[in-house]
């Protein structure tokens, strides 16, 4: 197995390939736990988007962690805040924050595509991160072929279709992502457009992250969900052996029955989690806003809550111009907060960095 290159089925699948008696309920029970998220987001009394920061830079910590690099959400908001230097590790999980919003940016103006994909890789690759001499945005021309590190292409697990190939296979890939000549459910359809973009490994570096990036894209795009805000990296990366796994299975078993069961089932757990977090988010924004409310009679206080809920990590400069306060009446404010254990700081005479653990907790 794997020592030639595999040559994948063009999109749409056959459809003997799938039986969705298999994974029916999986299905039934993701599509309405979505639903549920989403009708939780619309209802929030936190507004939605001020968790988007915090909750997209987890994505990019997860995400990246499934490429083995080691680092905290602490430690990356640590580094937005100016309170930490940066590293490589780090500035891969920025780099991913920031691919991430680029194809959100950028589905305003372009449909999913080979331009969208390699605008992301870009952004992926840049600032001398792993992978950033290996053409970013551009399709590989070489072979390549994945596998324990330190493996061999007599060694691989996996090698991918000949890059001769690799546009031929993403434009069949893009094709079926805008005009599906299929009856699936949306859900499934993104195990597959996922599974096979995995599977064509169109770059040198950076596939799984930018295949991870697809799945919000994907579901924003069709009106799945209503903002491009629901990640699957941390479920994935809990199990990333049998992720792994099964994707190879679709390959050199044509078992899709076996993975679209096994993402759905992800889908769900990643939908519960969601909802757990919205859950615990909105009651914690109503307790601590309530709190602060009753120790400082101002309406800027709100203000310096939402933002918080941005950046749960700050120093003093960056919380006031984000909350639109003067910077002075800002630090007042946190003086107040921090004494009532609202947040804590490092303690620092200079440059003194903030944590709202409260929500820290909630987000880990």
């Amino acid at each position: 197995m794997g020592k030639i290159p595999f040559t994948p089925e063009n999109l749409p699948l056959n459809s003997e390939r799938i039986n969705q008696l298999f994974f029916i309920n999986e299905l039934i029970e993701a599509n309405t736990k979505v639903a549920q998220y989403q009708v939780l987001l619309q209802n929030t009394k936190l507004p939605s988007h001020l968790l988007l920061n915090p909750v997209m830079l987890n994505e990019a910590v997860q995400s990246t962690k499934i490429e083995g690099t080691q680092v905290t959400l602490d430690e990356v908001l640590e580094v937005e805040a100016l309170s930490r230097k940066n590293n490589k590790d780090i500035q891969e999980v920025l780099n991913y924050y920031h691919a991430l919003r680029d194809g959100m940016d950028k589905l305003t103006s372009l449909p999913i595509s080979t331009r969208l994909f390699k605008a992301m890789h870009v952004t992926l690759m840049s600032n001398e991160v792993r992978g950033s001499n290996r053409t970013p945005g551009e399709y590989r021309k070489i072979q390549n072929f994945i596998g324990p590190e330190g493996c061999s292409l007599e060694t691989a697990t996996y090698i991918p279709p000949q890059p001769q190939l690799v546009d031929d296979f993403m434009n069949n890939l893009e094709i079926y992502i805008n005009s599906p000549q299929d009856d699936l459910n949306e859900l499934i359809r993104i195990a597959v457009v996922h599974a096979q973009f995995e599977t064509i490994h169109p770059f040198l570096d950076g596939n799984g992250r930018i295949g991870r990036i697809l799945i919000p894209l994907y579901l924003y795009s069709k009106g799945v969900i209503d903002y491009p805000n629901f990640f699957l990296s941390e479920t994935l990366e809990k199990d990333k052996h049998k992720y792994y796994r099964f994707l190879n299975d679709t390959r050199y078993k044509g078992d899709w029955n076996q993975w679209i069961k096994f993402f759905l089932e992800a889908m769900i757990m990643q939908a519960d989690k969601h909802i757990r977090l919205i859950n615990n988010v909105n009651d914690l924004y109503e307790h601590d806003l309530n709190l602060a409310q009753s120790l400082i009679n101002s309406s800027g206080v709100k203000k310096l809550i939402d933002a918080m809920y941005q950046k749960p990590i700050f120093m003093a400069q960056a919380i006031a111009n984000l909350a639109e306060l003067p910077e002075a009446t800002c630090r007042r404010y946190l003086s107040i907060l921090e004494t009532n254990r609202v947040i804590f700081s490092d303690g620092k005479q200079r440059s003194k960095t903030y944590y709202y653990y409260n929500l820290l907790d909630k987000l880990r």
